[in-house]
């Protein structure tokens, strides 16, 4: 842990002294333009004064329109059309004037506000990001009723539940005008063969990666849709589409001895009886570990193929049964995690960071409540609760709002 948080200091203070180097060039161009500019339109004004000069120079100031029409925008535009041979002198003595005289309008120089998986970047935001946030991002929270039941009225009528992580960047940034979600951003589908989330440190329960490196508009199509299906005993069959009921952000963090994935939720607004059922709070965590796939795991959660972890992976495993998670753990489809529970209403270790901050970095649970507001923010831009279906590409036509108590 030591080492990925040394390694990504050395980073952000590599990009510092970049920004502080660039910075300092481009003042510099500034303030050396501003200079010339000041200087250049006295000479013309000298040049328009001078009386019986050359003939050429003469037959040119007539042909200029009359001064209390110029401006620095016309002029240029004039520059620019009049015939060469009727102003043999301007290109040497015009063309600098021409610029705007004022800083504050000239075009700022680079590019708009850079963007990487479909969402704005921010360097200084990167920069206060806690060294043991390993990932923030986006997550969406699903239970699948039982084949042919379209309505499920109570947890029994549901088949599976299951989380889809969105990653965004550590430097990430959402506002008003965000709009729905990059749909061929990468995801992660996190299954619960339990269908709930443990709720206290008693209860343990494996989950596995059902999906990786999937975009939002993939899983719409091949996973959470419905499918109907042929059998030889009982004919037709349907498996039903996927329902949504909650959207939040979410963090991987690391902490002495353990990971954790918090959360906290922003749609629904209030949380219901169906967000109770599957053991979300408004906020929550969660201790969690990625299994060595070189052990098998418990009877109840073994799985029939082991995850294709290449050997820089398998190696982080040494001979231990468990490891602290870490986001490149579950990239991979039939990872499998263990999740303990570990707070409720609260972030609990989750939030705070363990170790040698530095005084200009956030706790965890501050960015993450950040990342929150800003969430909350983009929603309200666009439809409150259809948002979640607008970011997956869900025809929201048939979900008014997320559901929050059982069909009765």
């Amino acid at each position: 842990m030591a080492t990925r948080a040394s390694n990504r200091q050395a980073a952000q203070k590599a990009k510092k002294a970049i920004t502080a180097s660039t910075d300092g060039n481009s003042t510099g161009s500034k303030r050396k333009a501003a200079s010339e500019k000041t200087n250049q339109p006295k000479k013309k004004k000298e040049d328009s004064k001078t009386e019986d000069s050359k003939t050429e120079e003469s037959k040119t100031e007539d042909s200029r329109p009359e001064p209390k029409n110029e401006s620095p925008d016309r002029n240029s535009d004039l520059v620019i059309d009049a015939p060469k041979e009727e102003r043999p002198d301007v290109k040497s003595e015009e063309a600098p004037s021409h610029p705007p005289t004022s800083a504050s309008q000239e075009p700022q120089p680079g590019p708009a506000p850079p963007t990487e998986l479909g969402v704005k970047m921010s360097e200084e935001r990167e920069d206060v990001v806690p060294f043991n946030i390993l990932e923030k991002g986006i997550i969406y929270f699903f239970f699948r009723p039982r084949v042919n039941v379209e309505d499920p009225h109570s947890m029994d009528e549901v088949a599976r539940s299951f989380a889809v992580l969105r990653p965004t960047p550590l430097g990430a940034e959402l506002d008003k005008g965000q709009g729905p979600l990059d749909k061929d951003a990468k995801c992660r589908v996190i299954m619960l063969p339990k269908k709930k989330f443990p709720t206290s440190h008693t209860e343990r329960d494996m989950a596995f990666v059902e999906k990786a490196g999937q975009s939002m508009k993939d899983l719409q199509e091949n996973f959470i849709a419905s499918t109907t299906y042929q059998t030889k005993t009982k004919g037709e069959r349907t498996t039903q589409e996927a329902k949504p009921y909650a959207e939040g952000v979410y963090a991987i963090t690391s902490t002495t001895r353990a990971s954790h994935l918090a959360y906290i939720i922003t749609l629904p607004k209030e949380l219901g009886e169906i967000q109770e059922n599957f053991g979300l709070h408004e906020r929550g965590s969660w201790i969690a570990q990625s299994k060595n796939p070189k052990f098998p795991g418990p009877p109840v959660g073994q799985l029939p193929k082991d995850p294709e972890y290449p050997e820089p992976v398998k190696e982080k495993f040494g001979d231990l049964r468990w490891v602290p998670l870490e986001p490149e753990f579950i990239n991979y489809p039939n990872a499998q995690i263990l999740l303990i529970g570990e707070a409720q209403d609260s972030l609990g270790k989750a939030g705070v960071a363990e170790g040698k901050k530095e005084p200009h970095e956030q706790e965890p649970g501050q960015e993450l409540e950040k990342l929150e507001q800003e969430n909350e923010s983009r929603t309200q831009a666009l439809k409150g609760d259809e948002t979640i279906f607008q970011d997956l590409g869900i025809f929201a036509k048939s979900y008014p709002q997320l559901p929050t108590t059982w069909d009765t």
